[in-house]
């Protein structure tokens, strides 16, 4: 058992600082906290030391990505992870109650950020065909520009606990809610999942024998692999050119 497991499976209870700091946090990434926001006293309302609190926070997180990146999970320990943030292992249970906690945490900052990036470039199409192509990419380039993020968040995700596994799959749900609505051919969800099956499969290969920064290169191969399910298998609902021209939103007639 790594250190700072907890016995029997039982349930993670964050240090009751942990759990301070995260309601004094914004919902949103966990390095945004970190920023300074002023001068003492310049309209500042967060308590003192929370700054530095979330700093340290963010600095554990870096640190897990970066050790498991080269060790993997099963032979990361808290003491690496600490020595790497450069604090005393006992700051790490300030802010985490163990290992499977601080990877919870930076999985789900990573996940969000490349969310967020493919989620803008998606919305900024006129034509969801066009939109899955320019999402699809930003995720990959994302990827690709932090490796040690990739490896942790595609290869040694499946190796964490349940906590982890259900973020992952609430990930990849996400990913699969680009692939239907109004304006977009209907497809069986067993076909949808498998495109998701088939996208992800080759993003973990490249991840695994380290050619993450091939991942751009991919974008393209893979838009035309998902797009060809809906050309040839989509549904009545709307006609596969309508459906790339029409504006992503607007209903079928």
């Amino acid at each position: 058992m790594r250190d700072g497991a907890p016995e029997g499976g039982r349930p993670c209870e964050p240090h009751a600082d942990h759990t301070a700091a995260r309601r004094a946090r914004p919902a949103d990434a966990e390095a945004a906290a970190a920023r300074p926001t002023g001068p003492p006293g310049a309209g500042r309302s967060r308590p003192p030391g929370a700054d530095d609190a979330a700093a340290r926070r963010t600095r554990l997180m870096d640190a897990l990505v970066a050790v498991v990146a080269e060790r993997g999970f099963p032979r990361t320990t808290i003491g690496a992870v600490a020595a790497r943030a450069g604090l005393p292992a006992a700051t790490f249970h300030d802010h985490f109650c163990d290992l499977d906690d601080c990877f919870l945490a930076a999985y789900e900052r990573g996940t969000r950020a490349l969310l967020a990036r493919a989620e803008t470039a998606y919305r900024a199409e006129a034509s969801w065909p066009a939109a899955v192509r320019a999402g699809l990419r930003a995720a990959l380039e994302l990827a690709a520009a932090e490796p040690a993020l990739a490896r942790m968040c595609v290869i040694d995700a499946s190796t964490a606990g349940p906590r982890v596994h259900r973020a992952r799959q609430a990930f990849l749900a996400r990913f699969r809610s680009f692939l239907g609505g109004p304006g977009i051919p209907r497809i069986p969800g067993e076909i949808r999942n498998a495109i998701i099956g088939g996208v992800y499969t080759m993003v973990y290969n490249h991840v695994e024998s380290d050619r993450t920064a091939e991942l751009p290169d991919l974008a393209d191969p893979l838009a035309d692999f998902l797009l060809a399910f809906y050309r040839e298998g989509g549904s009545p609902a709307p006609s596969w050119a309508a459906a790339s021209s029409r504006p992503r939103g607007s209903s079928a007639k």
